[in-house]
């Protein structure tokens, strides 16, 4: 395996060790059969992984997650343990003729940038999420708010960007989602 442990010899028989672990291959063995290239490093506390794929275009794939507990103990209970997961998915796009936008969820501060500014809007898919663009949506907003439809209704996309050509999308989730990961290198 690419990607590797960097457990203490106590870390191993932990049940968390072992999640993170196919966790781990899991996602070495998705970006193996794309052809591409993976990296990183994993233990029971934490994972980080990269992965970069071409299909046509060149993705760059990276998962994160970050264990905080103050008990040192491995058999805690997760719902006793702060816990930051995220993934982002990044790629270059040619043909976006220098348009920018960021989607977010929309926060306290977002009702008031609303109401006064005329760049940011309401995302209507659903209806906890804004755009800030100062032109009008490009096709690319419609397309990836199809693909993602599944991962706005469930609050895991924390925010997509796109900023000189690079699009960023970013979520909050425990899950692969290859199959939208698929869809998206396919039709983005």
């Amino acid at each position: 395996m690419e990607i590797k442990s960097n457990a203490a010899p106590n870390e191993i028989s932990s049940p968390f060790y072992k999640a993170n672990e196919a966790f781990c291959a899991e996602f070495e063995q998705y970006i193996i059969r794309k052809n591409g290239t993976v990296s990183g490093k994993y233990n029971a506390w934490s994972y980080l992984i990269y992965g970069k794929i071409d299909t046509p275009k060149n993705w760059d794939i990276m998962y994160k997650k970050a264990t905080f507990t103050s008990t040192g103990n491995l058999f805690l209970s997760s719902e006793y343990q702060s816990m930051l997961v995220l993934a982002k998915w990044e790629t270059e796009r040619d043909e976006t003729n220098n348009v920018a936008f960021k989607i977010k969820r929309k926060s306290m501060t977002d009702y008031i940038k609303l109401l006064l500014f005329e760049n940011w809007k309401n995302l209507e898919i659903p209806n906890r999420y804004v755009i800030r663009i100062d032109d009008h949506l490009p096709p690319l907003v419609f397309t990836l708010t199809e693909i993602l439809k599944s991962l706005f209704a469930s609050g895991e996309i924390y925010e997509i960007t796109l900023h000189n050509n690079k699009l960023k999308i970013e979520l909050r989730s425990k899950k692969h989602h290859f199959d939208i990961l698929d869809k998206l290198t396919k039709e983005v």
